[in-house]
């Protein structure tokens, strides 16, 4: 194996360890949520609050990681990134309601800078394998998630209570942080990159290309996060016991990591990409409507099956950012757009659905605004196959 190959294989490792943490200690923050409420005094409307801010934080940090690029090195960006995170998640764990939404505030800059900036250096140094990249780094997002939300209590418990659980994750974060700064220090190459990027995204918004991306994107997140937000509490009023109820979720995400993997080969074997989003939208809603109307006995194979569908429409919403750019200040630009018009707009559309579960039979209007919002993306999505690519 030459020198290059192992600085490729060692650069790859490092990104995916920081993939795996980009929305870990987001999600190690809900399971503890009945704690918060009891000793911070949390309401219902501020712990729906609460769970809101991750979501639109993302989004207000990715285009500012974009323009922060054309200030600081973004290799070197993502280490401040990141010690941000680390310096969010020790105010969240302080114990005080100013520290819980602040915490969770600056956790969300720090990593959203991250997930946005990352992606135009793998533009820059793995243009030829961008799908199975994005495959991987949509894995390892979901794996991170999936761990942090059930590994949080049995960490809470082990340490004695939800502050030192909360603080917990800032360890796994700092372990990414320093080797991502070692990456950064002792190879030659990466040292060679460390360059600021001209990455404007003004040039973006008179390019149909890049608004299709950035729509696909939002209804992707609006589609989801109206799951994530509200199938827990559908499935234990059609009758499923409150621990089986939390499962739907948990067994949809770890399905997303398989089919997040298989994705290049998966739209490989479908003949294109258009395919399989084809297929995996469509069935994603059969999906929704089966777990909200069919009979609960066969709730785990829907669950199952969404994960699969909701992994690969993640991981091609990821591939179509980076493959549609022409280059890496295009790629920082529209991941910019993209992330933080569909983490802002999405979590918007997902919150404006809420009024739906006060209406009667509230499984039917989720599920009819989960099929709006999937085919409006089918429609963008499928629009992002045309030639072409988006110049900042």
């Amino acid at each position: 194996m030459t020198m290059q190959e192992n600085n490729r294989i060692h650069f790859i490792i490092i990104f995916l360890l920081v993939s795996f943490n980009l929305r870990m200690s987001f999600s190690a923050a809900d399971p503890l949520l009945v704690f918060l409420m009891r000793d911070l005094g949390l309401s219902v409307e501020g712990s729906g609050l609460f769970g809101l801010l991750p979501i639109m934080s993302l989004g207000i940090a990715a285009p500012l990681g974009a323009r922060l690029a054309e200030l600081i090195q973004p290799r070197i960006l993502i280490i401040y990134a990141l010690l941000m995170a680390i310096g969010g998640v020790a105010w969240r764990s302080c114990g005080t309601l100013s520290g819980l939404y602040g915490g969770t505030v600056v956790i969300g800059i720090g990593l959203g800078i991250t997930g946005s900036v990352i992606l135009g250096i793998v533009k820059q140094e793995f243009s030829g394998s961008i799908p199975q990249l994005m495959g991987a780094y949509t894995a390892c997002v979901s794996l991170g998630t999936a761990v942090g939300a059930g590994s949080s209590a049995p960490v809470a418990l082990a340490l004695g209570g939800w502050r030192p659980g909360l603080l917990f994750w800032a360890l796994p974060l700092l372990i990414a942080t320093l080797l991502w700064a070692e990456l950064i220090i002792f190879s030659p190459q990466q040292r060679q990159q460390l360059r600021t990027v001209r990455a404007p995204i003004a040039p973006l918004l008179r390019q149909s290309k890049a608004w299709d991306v950035s729509l696909f994107y939002l209804f992707r997140v609006a589609g989801a996060w109206l799951l994530v937000v509200w199938l827990a509490t559908l499935m234990r009023r059609r009758g499923l016991p409150v621990v089986e109820a939390g499962l739907v979720l948990a067994l949809s995400t770890t399905f997303q990591i398989p089919a997040a993997l298989l994705c290049p080969h998966v739209t490989h074997w479908l003949g294109g990409r258009g395919n399989l989003m084809v297929l995996a939208i469509l069935l994603s809603i059969v999906c929704c409507w089966g777990l909200l109307l069919a009979p609960l006995a066969v709730w785990p194979f829907f669950a199952g099956l969404l994960g699969l569908c909701l992994g690969s429409i993640f991981a091609l919403g990821m591939t179509l950012i980076v493959e549609s750019s022409a280059d890496e200040g295009t790629t920082l630009a529209l991941s910019g757009l993209a992330q933080g018009l569909g983490f802002v707009g999405g979590g918007m559309l997902a919150w404006a659905a809420s009024p739906a579960m006060q209406m009667p039979s509230p499984d039917l209007w989720i599920a009819g605004i989960y099929s709006l919002f999937a085919l409006c993306g089918l429609t963008f999505g499928l629009r992002c196959n045309r030639p072409g690519v988006c110049r900042v």
